[in-house]
C-alpha cells in the first residue's frame, strides 16, 4: 500500500496513528495489571510531546512527501479550457479565497456572462490567442508549464490590457455602469446575488489592474 500524499487527508490520519500506536505501546510497557496510573499516563503523554524516534521519522517521510508534491508543476495547463476567461479573473484572483471568500466563486457566472456580452466580437479572437500562447509555452515549459507562466507572457498581459480598457471604457459611461450593475448583480439559483460592496471590489480590481498595465 503507497504512502498518503501530503494533498489527501489520510495523511494527517497516517501521522496520528503512529503517534496513537506510540501511546499504546508505552501503556502496554508500563501498564500493571492492565491498568495505568494518571500520573504514569501523563508522563506518558509528555515523554510523546518531546518526540520519539518513530514518530521523528514519520514526520520527516510525510515532510519529505510534502516537499514533493508542492513542487510537482500547478495542473496540466494544456488540458485546461477557456484561458481567456482565466485571464480575466486574474485581476481579482485573490477575492476568490479566504473563509468567506470576499467574491465568491459561484459569482463568477454572472461575471463571465458580463464579459462575454461587453467583449463581443473581439473576445472569441483573445480567446483564440490564448490558446496560442499556452500551445507556445508548451513547447518551451512542456509539463512543467504553469498557469503563472501564462499570465507572465507578454501576449497574455497585452491581450488583458487590450480587454480592461474595453471594459473601463465601458463602465466609464452611464449604460455600461448600468449593465455592469444589472448583471453582476442578478440573483443565482444555488447562491445569494452579489452585494454592492462584493461588486465593487471587483470593479476596482479590473480598473487597477487596467491602469497599472497602461502604465507599464
Amino acid at each position: 500500500m503507497s504512502a498518503p500524499s501530503c494533498s489527501g487527508s489520510r495523511a494527517c490520519h497516517a501521522i496520528s496513528a503512529t503517534v496513537i500506536d506510540v501511546v499504546q505501546a508505552l501503556i502496554r510497557d508500563r501498564a500493571i495489571d492492565g491498568r495505568v496510573e494518571v500520573a504514569d499516563l501523563e508522563r506518558m503523554l509528555s515523554l510523546v510531546r518531546r518526540g520519539t524516534m518513530s514518530m521523528d521519522a514519520a514526520f520527516l517521510a510525510q515532510e519529505e512527501r510534502c516537499r514533493k508534491d508542492h513542487s510537482r508543476p500547478k495542473g496540466n495547463v494544456g488540458a485546461r479550457s477557456n484561458p481567456f476567461q482565466r485571464l480575466m479573473v486574474r485581476p481579482f484572483e485573490h477575492l476568490l479565497f479566504g473563509n468567506p471568500p470576499p467574491f465568491p466563486r459561484p459569482l463568477l457566472a454572472n461575471y463571465f456572462t458580463f464579459i462575454e456580452q461587453a467583449l463581443e466580437p473581439e473576445r472569441d479572437a483573445w480567446e483564440k490567442v490564448c490558446r496560442a500562447v499556452i500551445q507556445a509555452l508548451l513547447v518551451v515549459h512542456g509539463n512543467n508549464l504553469t498557469w503563472d507562466h501564462f499570465y507572465s507572457d507578454q501576449r497574455a498581459l497585452k491581450t488583458l490590457g487590450t480587454a480592461l480598457t474595453r471594459i473601463a471604457r465601458l463602465l466609464s459611461t452611464h449604460d455600461g455602469a448600468r449593465h455592469w450593475q444589472e448583471i453582476m448583480g442578478r440573483p443565482l439559483v444555488d447562491h445569494p446575488s452579489a452585494t454592492l460592496e462584493q461588486v465593487a471590489l471587483v470593479r476596482q480590481a479590473l480598473l487597477e489592474t487596467q491602469r497599472g498595465l497602461n502604465v507599464a
